[in-house]
């Protein structure tokens, strides 16, 4: 029974290296606003990014601007046609600002703003610091883009577009959904313990393992494979979070899985690094073992 404790404890290690890597990733992802705008703001220059949010920006402005019903009202119905001429060329304008808007410095400003407020109601739900707003919570509002557009458009001449009101209405991209964030509530508490917790239990399990093998060297080695083995796991979970995440998004909603790519890149880096530190680890320890025991055997 002895003999199979240090390997049970090693199984243990692995599963406390993957939980610990996603803990304290997750908690620092949650509870630091600026961290998460710092990571999420480089996306403003991705052109799948750009072309998405380029596109529910038009796609609002030209549906608000309502041309074939403005002109329908005061052409005979046999000049209809002119109306969807007219609406046709509107949202050619549309894109043209559009376009520009998304490849400019005041597009990258109000992403992070974006961002910044996301990330705080999502914080707020989660924490319960301040006052909650579900509204903006797990979403990026696209409200600030298309008052930049509609003040372009206005200054364009479109005038018109001064009465055209876009409050209460939902122009935004969605990360996670309200009622997903608040029925994780609940471990927030916990995520934030174990955050600090479970690494020092990996590193708890990693020293009972060398104590429990009667023979040192190898309880040793069997540590450095563990935390191999762990760090493999947070490659693979980030893979097949990726995989799960995208499954639930729809077409033409690629920009929130651009986000999860982001976020976890930091995860994933981590696994790989800390995935070749564990071998190099192991190497060193062979290599360490096979010098002395040539040196023993020399010295006999």
């Amino acid at each position: 029974m002895r003999k199979a404790i240090p390997y049970l404890l090693s199984v243990l290690l692995v599963v406390a290296v993957l939980l610990s890597s996603i803990a304290v990733w997750t908690n620092k992802q949650v509870t630091n606003t600026e961290y998460f705008v710092k990571t999420v703001s480089p996306l403003a220059s991705e052109p799948v990014v750009q072309q998405e949010v380029s596109e529910k920006i038009t796609q609002a402005v030209v549906a608000a601007a309502d041309i074939d019903g403005r002109l329908g009202a005061y052409l005979p119905g046999q000049l209809d046609f002119l109306a969807e001429k007219s609406n046709a060329a509107f949202q050619k304008l549309v894109m043209s600002l559009v376009g520009e808007l998304v490849e400019s410095d005041v597009f990258r400003s109000l992403w992070s703003g974006a961002v910044r407020v996301g990330h705080v109601a999502i914080k707020q739900v989660l924490t319960g610091d301040g006052v909650v707003n579900t509204v903006v919570a797990g979403v990026l509002s696209l409200q600030s883009f298309i008052q930049v557009a509609i003040d372009a458009l206005v200054a364009k001449g479109a005038v018109f577009l001064k009465d055209v009101s876009f409050i209460g209405d939902d122009y935004s991209i969605e990360f996670i959904q309200p009622e997903t964030l608040q029925s994780v509530r609940g471990w927030v508490e916990v995520l934030q313990k174990s955050a600090t917790l479970l690494p020092l239990f990996a590193l708890l399990l990693s020293v009972l393992i060398v104590w429990a093998a009667r023979n040192k060297w190898r309880g040793a080695k069997l540590v450095s494979v563990a935390w191999i083995l762990g760090a493999a796991s947070v490659v693979a979970a980030v893979r097949i979070g990726e995989n799960i995440y995208g499954g639930t998004l729809g077409t033409g909603n690629e920009t929130p899985l651009y986000v999860y790519r982001e976020l976890s890149n930091g995860l994933n880096q981590a696994g790989v690094q800390l995935f070749f530190v564990a071998w190099f680890l192991l190497v060193v320890l062979a290599v360490s073992h096979m010098v002395k025991r040539k040196s023993y055997e020399s010295t006999r």
